[in-house]
């Protein structure tokens, strides 16, 4: 998670570039072609870029909260009342 490079592997998994490319090719499809099936109209090249960079957005978004410093305390942290939360996942172990 403290890796904030986000493009670093993306084309090492076969399996993730074939969905990929799956779900690009499935959404142009039904974007372009089935609009009477799926409520949808044909995107000038404007506003497919505009999606882009809206989607590609969130890729600048992790990297900045991925930045941002998080402080760590020594001691757990209690609840307002004085009680410690129930433990859960790893700690359980």
């Amino acid at each position: 998670m403290e890796k904030t490079n986000v493009f670093r592997g993306i084309f090492d998994s076969w399996v993730f570039l074939i969905v990929m490319v799956s779900t690009v090719a499935f959404q142009i499809i039904i974007v372009e072609f089935l609009g009477t099936f799926a409520d949808t109209v044909p995107l000038s090249w404007e506003l497919w870029l505009a999606s882009i960079l809206i989607g590609a957005a969130s890729l600048i978004v992790a990297v900045i909260t991925k930045n941002i410093p998080v402080g760590t305390s020594k001691h757990k942290a209690q609840h307002h009342d004085g009680y410690e939360p129930l433990p859960t996942g790893p700690e359980l172990a």
